[in-house]
């Protein structure tokens, strides 16, 4: 069903936390995340979708009454796409529970599940580094202790082999860990570096080609956002604006490669 204003209310949406220009794709990793569950479902399914961008800062009436804060997935009819429509669309905002709705709803390639246990390697890695980086930790040792879990995994999982890593089911399709682990792996790199001089140690191997692998795919490369606002997104509560409109001001350049010094 189609609205007069030719808004197709059978093609998913997916809001994500506006840039710092209030208009492109944000650095939350969690909306890259859904992003990223959007793309794979996408190869194997027969549906549409799109991203649209929300200035946190002013969002639309409609999204502030539901109280609503990106990610959002929304399916079906609501007035956040036409003022005119019904509101009886699905609106989920839960990682997992979006995971498991686009399971159910298109059960190709299924992303809820985890026979490798891989869930349960990563879950403190974010967390680490968000106490890292806001110098609630000092030093960055909690953080690589937990990088060298996912590294120490993805040895065994391999059997030792580089060659053959792909993704944390041990298979080359992502899934749903895929899509938690590697928006925060991605904002590790990135704002680790720019901000606290802290880079994944070249001895974790098999992390680092994992982050390769996922870097070659175009389901990464179209979801992940620029580096400058990963930068942004960290220090925007201690940078000065002046420094703030420089990052902004740069070219939206991805990091989606590995040095040359790590030989993988």
């Amino acid at each position: 069903m189609s609205s007069n204003t030719g808004v197709d209310f059978n093609k998913i949406h997916l809001f994500v936390k506006a840039g710092q220009d209030g208009r492109s794709q944000g650095a939350c990793p969690f909306c890259q995340t859904v992003f990223l569950q959007l793309l794979v479902k996408a190869k194997t399914n027969n549906f549409n979708f799109d991203v649209l961008t929300i200035n946190l800062d002013n969002p639309p009436k409609e999204f502030k009454e539901l109280s609503l804060k990106p990610p959002v997935l929304l399916h079906g009819s609501s007035k956040l796409l036409d003022a005119n429509a019904e509101n009886n669309a699905v609106i989920l905002s839960d990682v997992d529970e979006i995971a498991e709705y686009l399971d159910q709803s298109y059960p190709n390639t299924l992303l809820v599940q985890d026979k490798t246990n891989a869930r349960s390697v990563c879950l403190n890695v974010f967390s680490k580094f968000s106490h890292f980086i806001r110098d609630v930790a000092t030093k960055s040792t909690s953080l690589e202790a937990e990088l060298e879990k996912i590294d120490s995994f993805l040895k065994e999982l391999y059997n030792n082999d580089l060659n053959e890593v792909k993704f944390m089911n041990g298979t080359d399709q992502m899934n749903l860990v895929d899509c938690y682990l590697l928006p925060k792996l991605q904002h590790i790199r990135i704002a680790g570096e720019s901000i606290k001089q802290f880079k994944i140690p070249n001895r974790f191997k098999f992390l680092w080609k994992y982050l390769k692998v996922s870097y070659e795919t175009d389901l990464f490369y179209k979801s992940c956002p620029p580096d400058r606002e990963i930068i942004c997104h960290w220090s925007k509560s201690f940078l000065s604006q002046k420094h703030l409109l420089q990052i902004i001001q740069e070219a939206p350049y991805k990091t989606l490669s590995v040095h040359d010094e790590i030989k993988i």
